[in-house]
């Protein structure tokens, strides 16, 4: 094994949280901690749809900001909720760059820096990456984005182009993340799966979210664990 690579939100950082916390400073829906969440999981929803209609082409090539942007404003929509400023989805869409890690997170990065590559490999824009590593201090060697490649994930351009660039193998990497979709997609082009178990990321609405049946290499609770169980990985 020489690299391991990262999924970003949920993996690595408490997306939903996150977000709730940074739009109480707002004051839309009376700050009413349950419209909020009900708020950040429906934009969340709204993820992965409107990235596979970028990927068919559907919907031209747009950041991951740009999507976000335009999918708050459809979950505003379908929420009935107008009182809404440009500035206000601005501060939204930004909340994304500073989202707080899992309490693991670094120093699970930290230990396998030691002896591994670790990179990033999110369907997050280049400079969201950069500013959220840099807020949540998230020390990875290298980062790559759906934007490097102008296809979001579970394309297999996506994987193989990170994998490439680092002039490695398929089979000498392994993709670390919390959603066995993602894990499946990398499998399929010969990485190694390792699935973390964020039981928090959805909070009370993980129902919401259909997870794919998929048993991966090496299933974790804490990021800080893998250093030891590395070894269980089929290599």
């Amino acid at each position: 094994m020489k690299a391991f690579f990262f999924d970003i939100f949920g993996t690595l950082v408490d997306w939903r949280s996150s977000l709730i916390k940074g739009a109480q400073k707002m004051n839309i829906f009376e700050n009413s901690s349950i419209i909020l969440e009900e708020l950040v999981i429906n934009w969340r929803k709204e993820y992965q749809p409107i990235l596979d209609k970028v990927n068919k082409g559907v919907i031209e090539w747009k950041t991951l900001d740009e999507l976000h942007e335009m999918t708050l404003r459809i979950v505003f929509q379908k929420m009935n909720f107008s009182k809404i400023t440009k500035n206000e989805i601005k501060y939204l869409v930004n909340l994304w760059h500073k989202l707080d890690p899992w309490e693991d997170s670094s120093e699970g990065i930290d230990l396998l820096n030691t002896e591994f590559i670790t990179a990033s490999l999110s369907n997050g824009n280049i400079k969201l990456q950069k500013n959220l590593f840099q807020h949540a201090k998230l020390k990875l060697d290298f980062i790559f984005s759906a934007e490097h490649f102008k296809k979001y994930k579970p394309n297999k351009i996506v994987y193989l182009g990170a994998i490439n660039m680092l002039n490695l193998k398929p089979e000498q990497c392994a993709l670390v993340a919390s959603h066995k979709s993602d894990l499946s997609a990398a499998s399929e082009i010969g990485m190694k799966t390792v699935f973390i178990n964020r039981k928090d990321e959805y909070g009370n609405f993980k129902n919401k979210f259909i997870e794919k049946d998929f048993k991966s290499d090496l299933e974790i609770n804490y990021l800080n664990e893998l250093p030891k169980k590395i070894k269980s990985i089929n290599y």
